[in-house]
């Protein structure tokens, strides 16, 4: 079959200059090797059109492309080599003068592996494409140039008359800039002209792309001349790489994150939690796996590693440099102590693990944030150490009350707000911090390794003190508003509120408070403790959490602070309680109550957000768990006893009790007693304090208890109805627990309805939530365990065993959110019957 000719190439006069002579020689090369330039492609890595323009005799080949061109040709590579820098020079010498561009190697061959970054490099073309100045900002060490050159790669075809890099890391001064790109394009200024002049003039109608590398320490007049060039060049296109961006006009920026990290199985990002299955799916992973496999001869990723691997990985946050060094520590370490050495990171990622090719700038962890450190102003250094004391991110209100340069707890200083607002900005910009918007708050997230060095900075800056009663006084402050909004309209939003400071709380509390630092501080912010910790899926830590603060303080510090000890004894009790711990609730009620009965002279109250909480509303408050520890031992009768003492004692409210706790208790009592008439009346009172407050979490519970009343009084559809409108509060809040417990009357009650598959779907998903929370199944509760038996039983006989197992285990691979959503849509009438019930 004949060769399909192709267009015919450019005719070349070999006296008009050596970029022509250089592409004939090409050519009759290709021609002697008997191949078109789709068959060349076939053995190099470039597009024909690529090696096409390598013969076209408008510029210069870069290295790479010749080559590929002469493999492929078969020719001897060495000799073209030769004749590729005689070319260079010659077209050096007259390019100047005749304005020719010539390329240069933006992208040299790489030695190493180039892993993921698929987003941006689509991100990167596709804006250059539409744009004239796109700029790669991120932290340092994350792998901007890397990438940047891969771009230019990427997108060189698009550019006939060049790619040229203009490497700016090393420039003490911004006024060389124009020099350097001058050097790279290979435009000298005449006498008397000016380098900028001399570039504007020799590219003029030339459509080239620029790389301007590492222009963070020299952002002003990077800014300036990229601004100049775009104006005078209307074909320039500029890419450029910086910590932060150059604030022109033109630009359009694409962030560029650290390498994703392995999956994990919970979702949560404890240390300890079991990663996915495939931690090789990350890109993180994979590039520490090259790394290391291509440092220590021998390594492998295995089943046995793997977990090891992604913790490395997730401690250095995905940070390409990082990881790099870190693998070439294998060579002496194993991974178990390369993973426990990682708290003294900047030591152990140092000098010894470097690079010896590249910048001095990385061949360390810590030269890499020194020089980020140097570029900051006293502002951003000062939000810098401050904020990297907080753990799981910071919502921006709160930074800037913790970086202002005001006293904590005093009123905001409008001034003071503005400069800290600014030094938390600045830290935005040079991708120290990473910001992300949720439920209309912006929160900002700072890498480990980055709070790493700011806390080394922060210690020897001497300001430790200072800065860590800041941070536990502002989040425990924090935590004390939250326990006053209980019972409240506002509880709801503040249940939200609480929800990402959980690991900065969990890091002030197991952690060793100040010696100054007073004992009332965090003993009211036990207020927020308890319904935070039910809520939020934490109440086995809430449980220590409590325990530790107890143990920290045995007894009131002050007769004056008597009180406020005995609500956080509440707090620990309830929490212990939920934890299936009834002796321990039990020890605390006894404590709290010996407290109050304690004849000291100091009566006053416990006073925060202008909540007052008098000894005989704390008596009652412990009357009240005491009913709540016999209604979950099924004993009706002595709850029902405790309560109507509690509801005897407290009249008021207190942010321990409500009165339509009580009542509900009253009335769970009776359900249990089988006093249907008694025990609707009263959950229905309950119920109508509760929505007359504007109290969302204690309306989630009486629906639910109203849903079981109405079950065990035969009529399951209306329950269906009642926990459908519970469910809807539950997600008003997000609250992971009670949507566990809902789910399980939810099924037992769907199995009295005959959909006995849905109620096992519902109990495969729902096992998810109970079993890596470390909570008790339905708190502990007897008689809704006995419920939950019951109902598990009547599926199991309604679908056969194999059936069951089937449906179960359909369950377990949904989220529970979703498996209740397909319940209700297959039960959709009966979900409506409740809806009039109860209002």
């Amino acid at each position: 079959m004949a060769r399909r000719p192709g267009r015919r190439e450019r005719p070349l006069d070999p006296q008009s200059g050596p970029l022509e002579r250089f592409a004939l020689e090409l050519r009759e090369l290709r021609e002697r090797a008997g191949l078109s330039y789709v068959e060349l492609a076939q053995g190099a890595h470039f597009a024909s059109s690529t090696l096409s323009q390598a013969a076209a005799g408008q510029r210069l080949p870069t290295r790479e492309v010749l080559l590929a061109y002469v493999r492929a040709c078969g020719g001897d590579v060495g000799r073209w080599e030769e004749r590729w820098e005689r070319a260079r020079r010659d077209v050096h010498g007259s390019g100047a003068q005749r304005g020719v561009a010539v390329a240069r190697d933006v992208e040299p061959v790489e030695s190493t592996s180039f892993v993921g970054r698929e987003r941006e490099l689509a991100a990167g073309g596709e804006l250059l494409a539409r744009c004239r100045l796109v700029t790669l900002t991120g932290i340092g060490g994350v792998g901007k140039t890397r990438l940047a050159r891969r771009i230019c790669r990427a997108v060189a075809e698009r550019f006939p008359e060049g790619t040229y890099c203009a490497e700016l890391a090393d420039l003490k001064h911004g006024h060389a800039i124009a020099d350097a790109i001058a050097a790279a394009v290979g435009v000298p200024a005449g006498p008397g002209q000016s380098p900028l002049n001399a570039l504007a003039t020799a590219l003029r109608g030339r459509n080239l792309l620029l790389l301007l590398d590492n222009c963070e320490h020299v952002l002003d007049e990077s800014a300036r001349i990229a601004h100049v060039l775009l104006e005078r060049l209307p074909q320039l296109r500029i890419l450029a790489t910086s910590r932060q961006p150059l604030d022109v006009d033109a630009e359009h920026v694409v962030q560029v994150k650290p390498l994703d990290l392995p999956a994990l199985r919970s979702g949560h990002l404890r240390e300890d939690d079991v990663t996915a299955p495939d931690p090789l799916d990350s890109p993180a992973v994979m590039l520490f796996a090259d790394r290391a496999e291509a440092a220590s001869p021998g390594f492998r990723v295995t089943e046995a590693n793997r977990h090891v691997v992604a913790r490395v990985c997730r401690r250095l946050d995905g940070l390409p440099l990082a990881l790099e060094i870190a693998a070439r520590r294998l060579r002496t370490l194993t991974l178990d102590e390369l993973l426990e050495r990682l708290d003294h990171r900047f030591r152990l990622l140092g000098p010894g693990g470097r690079d010896r090719t590249a910048h001095p700038r990385h061949q360390a962890l810590r030269a890499l944030f020194d020089w980020s450190y140097e570029l900051c102003t006293e502002a951003e250094r000062t939000a810098w150490q401050q904020l990297s004391l907080c753990a799981g991110g910071v919502r921006l209100a709160d930074a800037e009350r913790l970086c202002d340069a005001g006293r904590a707890g005093e009123p905001a200083d409008d001034v003071a707000l503005a400069d800290a607002f600014e030094g938390v900005a600045g830290l935005v910009d040079k991708s120290l911090l990473a910001r992300v918007e949720t439920g209309g708050h912006t929160r900002l997230y700072m890498l480990e390794t980055v709070r790493a060095y700011g806390q080394e900075r922060l210690r020897e800056s001497g300001r430790v003190r200072d800065a860590l009663r800041r941070y536990r006084a502002w989040y425990l402050g924090v935590a004390a508003q939250a326990g006053a909004a209980y019972g409240s309209s506002e509880q709801a939003d503040w249940l939200r509120r609480l929800r990402p400071e959980h690991p900065n709380l969990r890091q002030i509390v197991t952690a060793e408070p100040p010696s100054d630092e007073p004992a009332e501080t965090v003993l009211d912010a036990c207020a927020g403790f308890w319904l935070h910790c039910l809520t939020s899926g934490n109440v086995g830590e809430g449980a220590h959490w409590m325990r530790t603060i107890i143990e920290r303080h045995p007894r009131p510090p002050t007769p004056e602070t008597t009180e406020t000890w005995c609500r956080a004894v509440w707090v620990a009790g309830f929490l212990l309680l939920l934890n299936a711990d009834q002796n321990s609730t039990l020890e605390m009620i006894s404590r709290g109550e010996q407290a109050l009965a304690d004849p000291s002279p100091a009566r006053g109250t416990a006073v925060r957000a202008g909540h007052r909480v008098s000894r005989t509303e704390l008596a009652a408050a412990f009357l009240q768990l005491r009913g709540l520890v016999a209604l979950m031992a099924q004993d009706a009768a002595s709850s029902a006893r405790y309560a109507q003492s509690a509801l005897e004692t407290g009249q008021g409210y207190t942010m321990l009790l409500t009165r339509q706790q009580c009542i509900a208790q009253l009335g769970f009592s009776a359900v249990i007693q089988g006093d249907h008439a008694r025990s609707t009346a009263l959950l229905e009172e309950a119920l109508a304090l509760s929505e007359a407050r504007g109290d969302t979490w204690h309306r989630c519970y009486l629906l639910w208890a109203l849903a079981v009343d109405r079950a065990e009084a035969g009529r399951p559809k209306e329950a269906v109805g009642l926990l459908h409108r519970a469910l809807r509060h539950i997600w008003e809040i997000d609250e992971r627990m009670g949507e566990a417990a809902i789910s399980e009357v939810l099924a037992w009650v769907l199995t009295s309805c005959g959909d006995a598959r849905s109620a096992a779907v519902v109990l495969g998903a729902v096992d998810r939530v109970w079993h890596p929370s470390g909570i008790p199944r339905l708190f502990g509760f007897a008689a809704l365990a006995a419920h939950r038996r019951r109902g598990l039983e009547q599926a199991r006989r309604s679908l056969g065993d194999v059936a069951y197992a089937r449906a179960y285990q359909e369950g377990r691979c949904l989220d529970l959110r979703q498996a209740l959503e397909e319940a209700f849509r297959d039960n959709e009438a009966l979900g409506d019957q409740g809806e009039g019930a109860a209002r």
